[in-house]
């Protein structure tokens, strides 16, 4: 396996190339669990429960100290010490080891773009280092990152873990602060030389046997 870079997709390709001049923008855990598009759309995104009555969901009854509450407006429920922060997403691209695993890697790439979007943003694994640097030094809020892991279990649910069903989506993401659970504004930031040199658009990135010539992989 080996980590290759970042891939990002749009389906409005001026969001694309805001990015490229600078533009990095994050969105809280809200606008996802309160979202209906599909591959969005997660109820209990950065969280193991979430209840909304503006969502429409199915009443619930909440015990507490032999209190019961049967109207509550919200609820989320948090079962570790992940809070939630405001997040830009990406798709990890690791080239497989296996024609197996490239045949999977397809698959999850051809549905990123029917839900996300056939525009893209790529950034090579060698400039991965400088964007960081460079959202560090524009950003009034904290900066983690990495890869986000994927489980069945919803006691380990976070900014930093999904459920299994969104594993094609191979997420790497940038987290800035703490924002309230609530919370529904974007954070934006803003990089005034822009990422152009860092960050590609709609590179064609390729894997060719040195043999043969034959393409096992092309991302176009």
């Amino acid at each position: 396996m080996k980590f290759v870079g970042l891939v990002k997709f749009f389906r409005n390709e001026e969001f694309l190339d805001s990015l490229l001049s600078g533009c990095f923008h994050c969105s809280p855990p809200e606008r996802y669990r309160m979202d209906e598009q599909l591959g969005v759309s997660d109820k209990i995104e950065s969280c193991a429960y979430s209840y909304r009555v503006k969502r429409n969901d199915p009443p619930i009854v909440i015990m507490i100290n032999d209190i019961e509450i049967t109207d509550p407006l919200s609820l989320t429920v948090h079962n570790n010490p992940y809070k939630d922060s405001w997040m830009h997403c990406w798709f990890t691209l690791n080239i497989p080891d296996s024609e197996d695993g490239l045949a999977v890697l397809k698959s999850d790439l051809d549905r990123m773009k029917k839900e996300f979007g056939s525009d893209y943003a790529f950034i090579p694994n060698s400039n991965l280092n400088e964007l960081i640097h460079r959202l560090k030094s524009v950003s009034i809020k904290d900066l983690q990152y990495g890869e986000v892991e994927y489980s069945n279990d919803s006691a380990k649910f976070s900014c930093r873990c999904k459920s299994l069903s969104y594993s094609y989506q191979r997420e790497f993401r940038f987290l800035f602060g703490e924002c309230a659970v609530s919370e529904e504004d974007f954070f934006i930031l803003n990089y005034e030389n822009g990422f152009r040199d860092l960050i590609y658009k709609n590179a064609t990135v390729k894997l060719t046997d040195r043999e043969n010539g034959h393409v096992w992989f092309e991302l176009k």
